[in-house]
């Protein structure tokens, strides 16, 4: 431990309690600020150094009774000796310090740097510290958790780093770009089949007529708004240029449901398909061609012929780690089928946090999309992956979707042609579901078992260890448990629920299944009773 006296320049302003820090107004602030860097990379096998500036931003003596917790990658800790703050893993990627019996209290305006080595990989930003926040304890009751600040000095230079190339390089190797020659109005991103030019050109200026039958409403709706939105084109009954919504005569020629022809020529501008997916590709094709383009719209004459080899096109996101609002999912939506892409995977559980709403479930949501400051989880999880320290902020470790929010985003994405698979990450990654089922069992335990047990992931009784890859130790639902089962069946019946209410078929259900940790289940008492005997096997 180091401490170093240095008086606090604002200390003459500050006059309230340490608890209360320097802020101004009532907002209350941590009486300390930390300063986080790393040490040398390998100052060990396997462990590089890290080191924290605890400094004393109050008016007052900082004593014992306080907790400071934070979020980061590495797991494990070696300190050596006895040191005045003690910093261990609480799950996870989440970390706790704490003065030990040999803390000095620091006077107003001084500093100590806690130093200690850590396991794993630091090679870029997002490794380091973050979600900094302090609790202190009076007469054993801990206080209102208020937020660190935190200043992280820069990593090290990404060339002393092995096989981690630096914005510099990426930047001179981009350069080799500039001697690619020009676009050509048909290269579209994604590319299409066949492009063959006519000769002449069709202008777009102001206005421009939409026929279409009626099993392409929907397809021309979406086209008329973005041809005003994008473009500033209105779609009116007559206008020099008319664009045709039609079904393909020759239904044969369709290689696939996505197939469709463009034709651009004589004041004409028109898009056949057997289906209203091909005519929704063939309307974002043309959106594209425009793109880039000063008005009037000048188009080049051609005949497009197009469809997709790859029947499945689609994105993971992970909104269980960090939420994001539904008007954001569907910006995400929008863009998706602006490059024909036609799967939406939705990865709405995770470890840290479950993010739909299930009836008969409220758990789930009530405990498990949240996460701040708890010391048992029973209405919030502890928050990894810098949830903050408020459960009730507006963070990216907090929020879910409610029923209608999921039904509005499935019949948003449909008009488009996205399908949305929803996923269920099991039995691994399903922190947030076994506690949220704890709390459930917590809550009825005392007066119906039956409630209390009905959906239960994990078996109080069960002594396995194990540790997942991401380091937490209670992360996998124990398959020996009938109410796992119940548990899954019942999400899946309200998902199906959902989709039919929203007018969508589901398909596909996805179950996760990776990452599941060597020596789960091991000390399961039900899975021993419930294991076949070497003769029954």
């Amino acid at each position: 431990m180091k401490i170093f006296r240095r008086p606090l320049a604002g200390l003459l302003f500050c006059t309230m309690p340490f608890w209360a820090g320097c802020g101004t107004g009532d907002k209350p602030e941590a009486p300390v600020s930390l300063t986080w860097e790393m040490g040398a990379s390998d100052i060990e096998p396997g462990y590089y150094e890290n080191s924290f500036v605890l400094k004393n931003i109050s008016g007052a003596l900082l004593s014992k009774d306080w907790a400071i917790y934070y979020s980061q990658l590495p797991r494990y800790v070696k300190q050596e000796g006895t040191p005045a703050v003690r910093v261990e893993a609480v799950n996870g990627n989440f970390f706790k310090m704490y003065p030990t019996d040999d803390f000095v209290p620091l006077a107003p305006g001084d500093s100590m740097r806690i130093t200690f080595l850590c396991s794993y990989k630091l090679d870029r930003n997002s490794h380091a510290p973050e979600g900094t926040y302090w609790v202190a304890t009076t007469d054993g009751k801990e206080g209102k958790p208020l937020p660190v600040a935190l200043d992280v000095l820069p990593l090290p230079s990404p060339e002393a780093l092995p096989g981690y190339p630096d914005a510099a390089k990426i930047y001179a190797s981009n350069l080799r770009l500039d001697s690619v020659p020009a676009l050509r109005q048909w290269d579209r991103l994604p590319s299409v089949k066949k492009v063959t030019p006519a000769g002449g050109h069709v202008v777009l200026d102001a206005k421009v007529a939409l026929t279409y039958p009626d099993e392409y409403a929907g397809e021309a709706k979406l086209l008329k708004e973005k041809l005003a939105a994008l473009y500033g084109l209105e779609v009116a009954d007559e206008a020099p240029v008319t664009i045709v919504l039609e079904e393909l005569s020759d239904k044969a020629k369709a290689v696939n449901a996505e197939y469709y022809n463009l034709v651009i020529g004589d004041s004409l501008i028109k898009i056949t398909a057997a289906t209203p997916h091909g005519i929704f590709n063939g309307t974002q094709t043309l959106l594209s061609i425009l793109k880039g383009k000063a008005v009037p719209y000048r188009l080049e004459a051609m005949f497009v012929e197009d469809y997709p080899d790859l029947l499945y096109r689609g994105q993971m996101i992970d909104i269980a780690r960090n939420f994001t609002t539904v008007d954001n999912l569907k910006k995400l939506i929008d863009i998706f089928a602006s490059y024909k892409m036609n799967v939406l995977h939705f990865h709405f559980a995770d470890d840290e946090a479950w993010r739909l709403d299930i009836p008969g479930l409220e758990e789930l949501t009530a405990v498990g999309s949240r996460r701040g400051h708890t010391v048992d989880e029973s209405r919030c999880l502890y928050p990894c992956y810098d949830g903050g320290c408020d459960p009730d902020a507006a963070t990216v470790g907090n929020g879910h979707y409610s029923r209608e929010d999921f039904i509005g985003l499935l019949r948003y994405a449909a008009e488009r042609h996205i399908r949305v698979i929803p996923e269920i990450e099991s039995p691994g990654h399903a922190r947030a579901a076994i506690v949220s089922m704890k709390a459930r069992y917590n809550k009825y335990k005392e007066t119906d078992m039956a409630k209390a047990t009905e959906y239960l992931l994990s078996e109080p009784e069960d002594t396995s260890r194990y540790e997942s890859v991401q380091y937490y130790t209670d992360n996998v639902i124990n398959v020996a448990l009938p109410s796992s089962y119940r548990f899954m069946e019942k999400v899946i019946r309200e998902l199906a629920a959902m989709y039919k209410e929203a007018g969508v078929p589901l398909s596909t259900v996805h179950l996760g299944g990776d990452e599941v940790a060597h020596g789960v289940w091991l000390g399961s008492p039900c899975l021993l009773y419930t294991s076949p005997s070497p003769r029954d096997s």
